[in-house]
């Protein structure tokens, strides 16, 4: 898309959007390691694409697989972005007290250092691509329960101070939103709500990443996502923001109100994230001039299984182009 030196921010359209666009790649990519590398070197030809959202633990885990991702993921894509969601529910999934905002002190103890593996990953990474080209780190305030019982914010607190001392060799660390608990209604993640979030962001100089479906998912509402983007652009906090989609049916994807990362409604009918959504949070965003600046927008959907490389793509297209033109 750019070289992010370049310091307008505006589209020609007049669409305001930061100069570092993120493709959720894993989500969309192949099941095989050669149908993965064609993929790759599909994308690469996407101007639009400053860097993909990378999971961890995948292939940054293993020095094998971490390798092989760092020769594939483009060399000219500096703005990647490791999130350390599919970690953080794996390990709940084992130890329900597992989370940086876990009030239990060993299943706090767990969470940091499983980030600070992903932190010597990242360091090797680099390493691996001559380059720093990981710009922000996303991490959550599980583990999953009512608010009090296992997540505190105090105990998430002590683990921002704890890990915003250590080297990220550049990257910064930004807090994702997941739903918050519910009373009444299932939680996918069930984290700290986003009130909390902003309160701790803002004392301690960190920002937040708004998953537009993850918000919809807490609220069951689209209104909820468009409330969260506000808040945290109004609190100054926004750092980046991510368009996945979710719905109230079963769909190939999953059950009803699955974090499940649909794909826009002009590809997926039963999802609430269609393109007037997605452009009236954009507009919403682009009132905070430090995500403007220094923030990242981005595109993660789920494709059909059987989808071919230029369908895959074409699913995280169709957003881009939404988010670049309105």
């Amino acid at each position: 898309m750019s070289d992010m030196s370049e310091q307008t921010g505006v589209k020609a359209e007049g669409v305001r959007i930061p100069h570092m666009m993120v493709a959720g790649v894993y989500a969309s990519q192949p099941g095989d390691a050669s149908g993965r590398e064609a993929y790759y070197a599909l994308l690469a030809g996407e101007e639009w694409i400053d860097g993909a959202e990378i999971p961890y633990p995948g292939e940054l885990a293993d020095p094998q697989t971490r390798a092989w991702l760092a020769a594939h993921v483009p060399a000219h894509w500096h703005a990647n972005t490791v999130t350390m969601i599919p970690g953080t529910m794996q390990n709940i999934g084992k130890n329900p007290d597992f989370g940086l905002a876990s009030s239990v002190l060993e299943g706090r103890q767990a969470a940091l250092a499983h980030l600070d593996t992903a932190r010597e990953a990242l360091a090797d990474f680099a390493q691996l691509r001559g380059s720093q080209d990981v710009r922000f780190v996303e991490i959550h305030s599980g583990p999953k329960g009512r608010p009090g019982a296992l997540a505190s914010k105090e105990a998430m607190c002590e683990s921002l101070e704890t890990i915003l001392s250590w080297d990220w060799g550049g990257a910064q660390l930004v807090i994702e939103h997941c739903d918050r608990y519910v009373d009444g209604q299932t939680p996918e993640k069930g984290f700290l709500s986003i009130e909390d979030e902003i309160d701790l962001a803002k004392e301690l100089g960190i920002g937040i990443t708004v998953n537009w479906g993850r918000s919809v998912v807490e609220g069951r509402s689209a209104e909820l996502a468009d409330n969260h983007v506000r808040a945290c652009a109004e609190a100054g906090v926004l750092a980046g923001l991510m368009f996945s989609g979710a719905g109230p049916e079963a769909t190939q994807y999953g059950y009803a109100w699955i974090d499940g990362h649909l794909p826009l409604s002009v590809d997926e009918p039963t999802s609430w994230m269609t393109p007037e959504r997605v452009a009236a949070d954009v507009q919403l965003a682009g009132a905070a001039e430090s995500w403007l600046e220094h923030g990242y927008v981005g595109t993660k959907v789920c494709v059909p299984a059987d989808a071919d490389l230029a369908t895959r793509l074409s699913y995280m297209k169709h957003i881009s182009e939404v988010i670049q033109h309105g």
